[in-house]
């Protein structure tokens, strides 16, 4: 990541949106999706702006996007969407102006050769999976079935295995937000909602206080147990997300120690499944447009791919220098544009650590390249 200055005063926002972008072309980021606006007015105040956009999104007042544009030094306005004015124009608050310092942490240098460095056998996901998901993804909505259907067998009772949604009782709230489990053995036992095992939610302390009353309910009710699980998701950069429950209300029995662990097995296994299923590998051959020690820019043509980079924080790869043995690297998505070609730019940051040979053997190839090439802007 290149490091950023930001400029605060109003005079100054003024000045850059002035001089440097009034009728320019910038990239716009919206949530991974990507198109061309043009800087077509400046607001009395010196923190808002018009701009004209081809076409239109779904965002809401309040919504948050990035516009950047590469001068002389790479710039970006952080904004917050005002209202739309006209059919292609819409009004924007510039919250931030960012500009790139002077000199970068690590020179990239240009690849004047075609075919020099590629990247290839690219590793990443088919469907974006996060913790607000409105639709659920038919990957994800046919292995839950399949799974609640087993948690069936073993409960004999119906249970629900959903994405949380807006809405929902506070204690779905409360399991998707602390990633706990909500695990009541006894719903007509008061002191079984006062648990203090840690990973699982207290619900005296954490939802409602009125524990008395819930397990008066419950044996009027004939609930026997009560159980709620988290369904976690890993992505590729190791970041935990909620993507949603297994819950569970039994009037037969109750829920055991051994159940419980079970229903976690099932859905750790599902989780994997998922996963696996969720990952494809393209083997075609990419240009890299140059490069540094920590990361590089890539042009993608692949349509698959060019659709869903955008949407993803990081991918797995080989970085093939002709005639050598690959590197095999995972790269961060620090940013990606849609060229008028169709042809996608990424840019990417290595991430994860490599032996010292491996690191070595690196830094003799980026030596070459610095030597026959040319540093990149």
């Amino acid at each position: 990541m290149r490091p950023m200055d930001q400029i605060t005063g109003k005079e100054q926002k003024h000045h850059v949106i002035l001089h440097y972008l009034m009728n320019q072309e910038m990239k716009a980021n919206w949530n991974g999706q990507i198109q061309s606006m043009t800087v077509t007015q400046e607001l009395p105040g010196g923190e808002e702006i018009v701009v004209d956009w081809a076409e239109v999104w779904p965002i809401q007042t309040g919504g948050t996007f990035i516009l950047s544009k590469l001068l002389a030094r790479y710039l970006e306005l952080h904004c917050t969407f005002v209202k739309q004015i006209a059919p292609h124009k819409i009004q924007l608050h510039v919250d931030k102006v960012l500009i790139a310092k002077k000199e970068r942490l690590n020179p990239r240098f240009t690849i004047s050769e075609d075919g020099l460095v590629n990247v290839t056998n690219i590793v990443s996901s088919k469907t974006i999976i996060e913790a607000n998901m409105f639709n659920i993804p038919t990957l994800v909505r046919v292995n839950f079935e399949d799974y609640r259907k087993r948690m069936m067998a073993r409960s004999g009772e119906a249970g629900t295995m959903d994405i949380f949604k807006s809405g929902m009782e506070r204690k779905y709230d409360v399991v998707k937000s602390t990633q706990k489990i909500l695990f009541i053995k006894d719903a007509s036992n008061p002191d079984n909602y006062r648990s203090d095992e840690e990973g699982f939610i207290n619900f005296e302390e954490e939802i409602d206080e009125h524990v008395d009353k819930l397990a008066m309910v419950a044996r009027d009710k004939k609930i026997k147990s009560e159980l709620i699980l988290p369904i976690l998701y890993k992505n590729e950069l190791d970041e935990i997300i909620p993507i949603g429950y297994f819950s569970l209300q039994t009037k037969e029995k109750n829920i055991t120690n051994e159940d419980l662990v079970f229903y976690q097995t099932q859905i750790a296994e599902m989780i994997e499944r998922i996963k696996d299923a969720n990952l494809m590998t393209t083997i075609e051959k990419f240009p890299v447009l140059d490069l540094s020690v920590t990361g590089l820019k890539l042009r993608v043509t692949n349509s698959s791919l060019v659709e869903t980079l955008p949407k993803q924080k990081g991918i797995l790869l080989e970085l093939v220098f002709k005639l050598q043995t690959p590197f095999r690297f995972f790269g961060k998505i620090a940013w990606a544009y849609k060229e008028s070609s169709g042809d996608l730019l990424v840019g990417i940051e290595f991430s994860g650590k490599r032996t010292y040979a491996e690191k070595v053997r690196f830094e003799e190839n980026i030596e070459i390249i610095k030597n026959n090439g040319k540093t990149a802007a």
